[in-house]
């Protein structure tokens, strides 16, 4: 039972994925829970790739079959080309080692964490929107919140604290020192959302599409029938050496890769372009005592491999059941627990990080597009870029073998060399 002074047992900052469904997980084991979000839903993001291994997330907060229902596109893989379509590999989820991992969806984001928000109120959260958390402050057993809203100042008790504010609360709230040393360059992204953009047939045309080019790529989302969302990565010195506006930009890096120029021929824009920075991250410490961060508020690996909503999600499953049975005992967090929690979803970050490292490495990459790869490889990366982070025997080999072959690579060329594109 709550205690009188705490009105709540979990307070929650931020209703993204993460935040509503550790709130709904929560929820149904009893909890008295509160979700502060900044914005007004529905409101746009990007992110609208998911990965089959958050199904079962979903499945077990209750939302999945409400996703299925949806309308969502479908989702069965994905195909990465070279900058001038010269080469192409083609990820099919139903190769993977691992069952239950076939396919998914991409989602509108604004719908999708609408649908979330709504479950999770359904089991018994109460959501807060317009409201800014202006200050989070320790008492013996819990925190006070101070709060500012469109009705004014106000605060509120809870014994625990889940940040899911995601990146900007992440960076807002914190100092550099805080951070883990960076493990990439700092990346821009443009995007929007266009009609009349080309895609395959069939089963295909689901699929997430990346062209790779010098020093970045783009992505290419189906979202229903007619609008896509289209995207471009760079670095950000390089975004920042080319003094455009972020549509110029855009464009101007369309024109240089032959592929997006076929993949564009026919596209029109219908959202104003928008950019992002600051893509690589993560805070040293996670949890503390009754106070854990969980999506893109602990950290965010690059973009390429769609795994910012999955890590979400499965950050937000972790954090519950670990508070849960601290609470449980009528405690916080053991120091060795929370060390235990940052160790856990950074090692599921960092299977994702090893890839995106060899995608960013012209001979590495070179090898992850060969017609062939050796020793059962293929299905193994597989089940990675499905998102099965967690690497168990069958899969630790294959990713250990593929990183091996990609250094191989280097001296040898076992894989066909490709033209990394024109420098922008």
């Amino acid at each position: 039972m709550t205690a009188d002074r705490f009105a709540y047992d979990l307070a929650i900052v931020g209703a993204g994925p993460g935040g509503s469904t550790a709130a709904a997980l929560a929820a149904q084991r009893g909890w008295r829970v509160l979700v502060l979000e900044k914005d007004r839903f529905p409101r746009f993001r990007v992110g609208e790739s998911l990965l089959p291994t958050a199904n079962a997330i979903l499945q077990r907060s209750g939302a999945w079959p409400k996703v299925k229902a949806a309308g969502f596109f479908p989702k069965y893989g994905g195909i990465f080309h070279t900058f001038d379509g010269a080469a192409s590999q083609e990820v099919d989820f139903r190769c993977s080692l691992v069952a239950g991992l076939e396919s998914t969806f991409q989602v509108e984001r604004s719908r999708f964490d609408q649908l979330l928000l709504d479950h999770a109120a359904q089991q018994g959260a109460e959501f807060r929107m317009e409201t800014r958390v202006e200050r989070i402050s320790p008492l013996p057993g819990g925190f006070d919140l101070l709060l500012a809203s469109t009705e004014g100042p106000a605060s509120v008790r809870a014994r625990w604290v889940f940040d899911a504010g995601g990146r900007l609360n992440a960076m807002r709230t914190a100092a550099p020192r805080e951070f883990d040393p960076p493990r990439f360059p700092k990346r821009v992204a443009v995007f929007s959302h266009f009609h009349g953009v080309a895609r395959a047939a069939g089963r295909a045309a689901g699929h997430t599409v990346v062209v790779r080019v010098n020093d970045g790529w783009f992505w290419l989302i189906p979202l229903d029938e007619t609008r896509t969302s289209v995207g471009l990565v760079e670095s950000a010195d390089r975004f920042a050496a080319a003094r455009q506006s972020p549509e110029a930009r855009f464009w101007a890096s369309v024109e240089r890769a032959p592929k997006m120029r076929e993949l564009m021929a026919g596209a029109s824009a219908v959202l104003p372009f928008s950019a992002a920075s600051d893509y690589s991250y993560f805070h040293r410490r996670l949890a503390s005592g009754r106070f854990m961060r969980i999506g893109d508020a602990a950290g965010f690996c690059d973009p390429i491999f769609s795994s910012g909503v999955y890590l979400s999600l499965a950050s937000a499953e972790m954090a519950v059941a670990l508070a849960a049975r601290a609470h449980a005992a009528g405690r916080g967090l053991r120091p060795w627990e929370a060390a235990g929690y940052t160790r856990q979803v950074k090692r599921h970050a960092r299977t994702f990080e090893r890839l995106i490292a060899a995608f960013y490495d012209d001979p590495s990459f070179e090898t992850f597009m060969s017609p062939e790869i050796p020793f059962g490889i293929r299905p193994g990366m597989t089940s990675i870029v499905a998102g099965h982070s967690r690497l168990t025997w069958p899969l630790w080999w294959r990713y250990r073998l593929f990183l091996v072959a990609c250094q191989l690579q280097r001296h040898f060329h076992a894989a066909p060399r490709l033209d990394p594109g024109p420098a922008g």
